[in-house]
């Protein structure tokens, strides 16, 4: 999985390639749950180039939001792909980040 962070005035984005799973999610959670606690901006993530994600990667997501709304920021997902938008769905989920 590799995962690229860009930063703007308001929001830090961050762009996400491979699979989402527990073979792979230390870096993936160490890097987010870092931006969560260290960024004061809200978090958009593009999840375009990710055909998979687990219950371990559904598990970041929602510790990310919690620490955001915390905060009083927000968490936006996009460029969901049809199998991890379902997975979300199955979680309940989409609507929490706005999905469709």
């Amino acid at each position: 999985m590799n995962i690229a962070i860009e930063e703007n005035d308001s929001t830090v984005k961050i762009n996400v390639t491979g699979d989402i799973e527990m073979m792979s999610i230390k870096d993936f959670k160490e890097k987010l749950l870092k931006l969560g606690q260290d960024s004061d901006k809200n978090i958009e993530i593009d999840l375009a180039n990710v055909d998979y994600i687990d219950s371990s990667g559904v598990g970041v997501l929602i510790s990310l939001l919690k620490l955001q709304k915390r905060k009083g920021k927000t968490v936006k997902i996009s460029q969901v792909s049809d199998k991890v938008l379902n997975v979300l769905k199955l979680s309940s989920l989409a609507d929490v980040f706005n999905l469709e």
